[in-house]
């Protein structure tokens, strides 16, 4: 969020634009007045009780936010198909006004899903906006904004397991889903969440480029398609398997199997397995993705992730030219998994993150 108008960057948003030194000066000569000025609001702190709120605490509890090399890219995304809208955008000092944590595109009502296994930290209203916070049993704290859930404080869960549903009202232009991030021990340093989804940056498919039915074909151009009877986003869990490599992530149980191994592998060159943005989707998390994106999802009923044989990947492998996508270019086919042509660079739908199983 910017404090003052550069009519030099005002083409970029603002987490891409330099500082200027002239800027920077302004910002700590602001500092005093803006102390007295934010809003807990922008702030977007997951407190313990609304009864702790003043601008004054906010400013003296809570540590200059960083981005911090911890993230392991493992966690299941609170949201499908997770598009971020705001970066994380941390300030100097403080008592300045920054983004810390990402804002990611939702519709009110639909579920958010556990990132990890964890309990429940809080659950409440902190200024006016619903929010949700949880403890991860690897030792963070993840708070959603706006966001409501019945689970009790103390309560256990699963990774991927729907915890909550996304709260009306944000101060997003769009219906967004805050979510923030930091270590449960030591000073309260807000860590980038993107990192944790694999989401380092993102990439958006003009609309004129988007066709109306998502790509399908033969074995050697898309490997997801019907089978066992099933209908897409119809498939009962116990005909599916669970990611041991993501968990709360499912396939059909020789894709997991065969996924599982290619993760190893991956893991053995990159030192972290492979990051899980999306799996199956059920026809109800289908339907809320076309009521989010539009045009830009597929119709419900239609996704070739409704055949839990289709995955979409961060952690680098998002990238057309990274180390992590030319080693899955080299290496996934060799365990069943393949690029389709369609997804490919020079596709009708270039999408480098989106990989299938090929029966």
């Amino acid at each position: 969020m910017d404090l003052f108008t550069d009519s030099s960057h005002t083409a970029l948003p603002s987490w891409l634009r330099p500082v200027p030194a002239t800027r920077r000066l302004r910002l700590l000569l602001a500092g005093s007045l803006l102390a007295l000025t934010f809003t807990v609001a922008e702030v977007a702190l997951p407190l313990e009780s609304p009864t702790h709120i003043s601008s004054a605490a906010a400013a003296t509890s809570t540590v200059a936010a960083t981005s911090v090399s911890e993230a392991e890219p493992t966690w299941v995304s609170p949201v499908p198909a997770m598009e971020i809208i705001e970066a994380f955008d941390p300030p100097t000092e403080a008592w300045l006004k920054g983004h810390r944590g990402i804002d990611v595109l939702t519709v009110s009502g639909e579920p958010v899903r556990a990132p990890a296994a964890g309990t429940i930290r809080f659950r409440g209203t902190v200024a006016g906006t619903a929010t949700v916070s949880i403890v991860t049993d690897s030792g963070h704290v993840v708070s959603f904004q706006p966001a409501k859930s019945e689970l009790n404080k103390g309560e256990r869960f699963a990774a991927g397991e729907e915890i909550g549903t996304v709260g009306k009202g944000s101060h997003c232009d769009e219906s967004c889903l805050h979510i923030g991030v930091w270590a449960a021990q030591g000073d309260k340093v807000y860590i980038d969440p993107a990192g944790f989804f694999g989401q380092e940056e993102s990439i958006l498919l003009p609309l004129s480029r988007k066709p109306a039915k998502e790509p399908t074909g033969d074995s050697t151009t898309s490997g997801a398609g019907a089978w066992g009877g099933h209908r897409n986003g119809r498939i009962p869990a116990a005909a599916m398997c669970t990611l041991d490599s993501a968990p709360g992530q499912m396939l059909r149980c020789d894709a997991q199997k065969a996924f599982d191994r290619m993760s190893h592998a991956y893991e053995a060159r990159f030192s972290t397995p492979i990051s899980v943005t999306d799996a199956y989707r059920d026809y109800d998390t289908q339907v809320i993705l076309k009521k989010r994106k539009g045009r830009m999802a597929a119709t419900p009923g239609t996704s070739n992730h409704g055949w839990a044989l289709a995955v979409d990947l961060g952690g680098g492998i998002n990238s057309f030219g990274s180390a992590q996508h030319q080693w899955m270019r080299a290496n996934a086919p060799k365990f069943g998994w393949i690029h389709p042509g369609w997804a490919r660079q020079s596709g009708s739908l270039p999408e480098p993150w989106h990989w299938e199983f090929r029966q």
